[in-house]
């Protein structure tokens, strides 16, 4: 059985919707986000808390601004 952040969803990183809203990463938890970004764990963890309780709005992945979708798994 696959862990999912706070137990309930896959964590989409999507291009901005100037840009087509593409779904360009996804990932179901905590570590899987921090591998894919290149960060530890600790500071993925932070950044995700952010961007769920709407904190912030956006992330930087691969040198552009991206937004973060919180997909709740219905399996």
């Amino acid at each position: 059985m696959k862990k999912l952040y706070r137990n309930r969803y896959m964590i989409g990183i999507y291009s901005l919707v100037s840009e087509g809203e593409t779904l360009l990463a996804l990932v179901d938890n905590v570590h899987e986000f921090a591998k894919l970004m290149g960060i530890k764990d600790s500071a993925a963890r932070t950044i995700l808390q952010h961007l769920y309780t709407s904190k912030t709005q956006y992330i930087r992945y691969f040198g552009k601004i991206r937004t973060v979708a919180f997909i709740e798994d219905v399996l």
